[in-house]
């Protein structure tokens, strides 16, 4: 068997047994065969049969105008499909993967990660605080100008965290007492807890308020990064690509340019 016939039979076997490829590239070597050559061959092989099924399909559509792969799609259709699909994974391309090993790109992974549990954690025991803080007066009816004066700091730019606020007020319609504005002023730096007699909500659920704004914070950083270069983005394109493979595989289509490039 010389090299010639050694490739073929070789890319037979092959492709009807693509298991098998480790053992037949050694079985090569014996032919002075590499790896590469049997790529070449295997590409060049591959085009020529979808050339000769391009050529099959038109002889079965040479009495329809502009339809020589399938009767459902216009020849012009399938060129901007396979146009569409390389200009998709060119911008695909261009994004790039995300800077897995960043420590913004970490954290916000980690944040994401960690937040729903906390979160849960900290609402359920700021819940149970709420019902052991009793209202002082009249410490209790400064919540309104305290709202009103520092309320908008948790919005101001620069001033307003990710999470939690400098005055923890219970929200409006939370409690019947007109004093507090029906809860909107019950502020619980303003209360006293029952059971401790400590002012306001205790050390630890305002440390677990401290952890949650730092990972929002790592959050809404890694949000920003994947948003300004682009990341995101690729998700999109990717379901765009997958659903012209979709297309593609459903009625075999091949890519009509091979022509141009093989004549």
């Amino acid at each position: 068997m010389n090299k010639q016939e050694a490739m073929q039979a070789a890319w037979t076997l092959y492709n009807r047994y693509p298991s098998k490829r480790t053992s037949l590239m050694t079985k090569l070597e014996d032919y002075g065969i590499s790896v590469n050559e049997f790529n070449d061959y295997d590409s060049t092989m591959a085009v020529n049969t979808q050339i000769n099924t391009l050529e099959e399909r038109a002889k079965e559509l040479e009495d329809i105008p502009g339809y020589s792969q399938v009767d459902t799609m216009s020849d012009a259709a399938i060129l901007s499909v396979f146009e569409a699909r390389d200009e998709l994974k060119a911008r695909k391309e261009e994004v790039g993967r995300p800077p897995t090993d960043s420590e913004w790109y970490q954290a916000g992974l980690d944040a994401e990660q960690r937040i729903p549990r906390l979160r849960d954690i900290y609402e359920n025991k700021k819940a149970e605080e709420w019902e052991q803080l009793g209202s002082t007066v009249p410490l209790g009816m400064l919540g309104a100008p305290i709202e009103i004066v520092a309320g908008w700091a948790d919005f101001m730019p620069g001033l307003a965290s990710d999470f939690g606020e400098r005055f923890h007020e219970r929200g409006l319609f939370s409690s019947w007492n007109p004093l507090t504005g029906f809860g909107a002023w019950d502020i619980a730096e303003f209360n006293i807890n029952k059971e401790t007699g400590q002012r306001g909500f205790s050390k630890d659920l305002l440390e677990m308020e401290d952890i949650l704004n730092d990972l929002y914070g790592s959050k809404r950083e890694y949000q920003e990064e994947m948003r300004e270069g682009g990341y995101r983005d690729v998700y999109g394109i990717e379901e765009e690509i997958a659903s012209l493979n979709q297309l593609i595989s459903e009625h075999e289509l091949i890519d009509p340019r091979i022509l141009g490039e093989t004549r």
